[in-house]
């Protein structure tokens, strides 16, 4: 018997440019793009009605068609690889030549930290304000204080790429070459766990419950 974890629903068959990354706030969906620009799309229900631009009614994503409701032009320089809403704070984080923060619902630029040019992929640690970045071998782990600025707390060397990576507590999950270690930010030693196998890249996902998903490849 094969059971299904998750369904599957289109909510939008078109997106003027290829889409980079994704995240949702409210009924609306936000999606990044490879020219740099950001695209808000809602359910064609709601198209027509005042839809505030928060998350005070409590509405979330709808499995409906969604449709363009506001395209902002130059929000990145680069694609928009990467992009998380904090819900709790307001605030859009994403990443394309630089990690930049962003107000919602205004898209004001909050920070940018100029030193993560040409960084490939981060973890945020909601919880506690922290951020992880990695950059070619290098992980730089800052705090968000809270205002605009990103405080850098610690640097780390790691041996060699992180492929993907996320925090679970006081310690970051991170995918390298084709397995998966557990690296203690507060002393930086690294812990194996297991391979994940040779047919795919290593993948890990934070679940809401704390909890981490890693992806393996099933044995040949």
């Amino acid at each position: 018997m094969v059971h299904n974890a998750y369904d599957s629903n289109q909510l939008v068959k078109v997106c003027p440019a290829k889409i980079e990354s994704a995240g949702s706030w409210g009924c609306r969906l936000l999606f990044g793009c490879i020219d740099g620009s950001l695209r808000i799309y809602v359910p064609e229900s709601m198209s027509r009605q005042n839809i505030p631009s928060d998350e005070s009614d409590g509405s979330g994503i709808i499995t409906e068609a969604y449709v363009l409701e506001r395209t902002v032009v130059g929000f990145a320089k680069k694609a928009v690889m990467s992009m998380d809403v904090l819900h709790s704070r307001r605030l859009l984080l994403s990443l394309s030549d630089a990690i930049t923060l962003h107000r919602l619902p205004e898209f004001e630029v909050v920070a940018y930290i100029g030193k993560t040019k040409g960084a490939s992929l981060y973890a945020w640690d909601d919880k506690r304000g922290f951020l992880c970045v990695n950059k070619q071998k290098k992980l730089f782990i800052y705090r968000y204080d809270g205002s605009r600025e990103f405080v850098e707390v610690k640097e780390f060397s790691v041996p060699d790429a992180v492929k993907s990576m996320a925090w679970c507590g006081d310690n970051l999950c991170l995918g390298i070459r084709r397995e998966y270690v557990i690296m203690n930010t507060l002393t930086g030693a690294f812990f194996e766990v297991f391979p994940c196998g040779r047919s795919a890249p290593p993948l890990v996902v934070s679940l809401p419950s704390g909890e981490l998903l890693l992806g393996k490849s099933p044995p040949a």
